[in-house]
């Protein structure tokens, strides 16, 4: 599994080690506010986050591309993961992301999309990307749209009401300055 390195982060594969650094970031309710699963109950956090962990992993193992676990480069802190997901029931790669809350406003979560965005189509050469989130999310849809994902219409995935947003390969467009991969 590849690591990537930008000019602030490194993205590297999820291990179950993570859990005592992911849990903090899981368990608070304004990271998980959007989340599909909602925020997670103080007494099951270190659970769900293991299962999340080997859901990663497991992803990975299986398609060849999937979540990081992403380091701030500067300190080597665990910040959040990020990466390409299956939406379930579906064919369909959804780029996604879980990011601490102090690291919010400060472009991390842009980098780290693009990051991905250029994996999934050059790397594992997916035709397309999605983006979901719910329509109150502002933050979520200008990160979407500062990628060039654009909105399509609004959806149901996860029995939630969400904004839809798509990026073609045929649309999308390289920055290569981005990132160094490392397999």
């Amino acid at each position: 599994m590849p690591e990537i390195e930008t000019a602030r982060l490194l993205l590297r594969p999820c291990t179950p080690q993570e859990l005592d650094e992911l849990a903090p970031i899981l368990s608070n309710p304004a990271v998980m506010r959007y989340s599909p699963r909602g925020p997670i109950p103080k007494d099951q956090v270190k659970e769900v986050t293991q299962e999340i962990l080997k859901f990663f992993i497991t992803h990975w193992q299986q398609h060849g591309f999937g979540v990081w676990a992403v380091m701030e480069k500067a300190t080597a802190k665990l910040i959040g993961h990020w990466g390409l997901n299956f939406l379930p029931n579906s064919p369909e790669v959804e780029v996604l992301y879980r990011l601490d809350e102090a690291y919010w406003n400060q472009g991390i979560a842009t980098e780290a999309a693009k990051v991905s965005l250029r994996y999934g189509f050059e790397e594992a050469k997916l035709d397309h990307i999605v983006a979901i989130t719910a329509p109150e999310n502002i933050a979520s849809r200008r990160v979407m749209e500062k990628c060039g994902l654009k909105y399509q219409r609004n959806a149901q995935f996860y029995n939630l009401d969400v904004v839809y947003y798509t990026l073609a390969r045929s649309e999308w467009r390289s920055d290569d300055s981005l990132y160094i991969l490392q397999i």
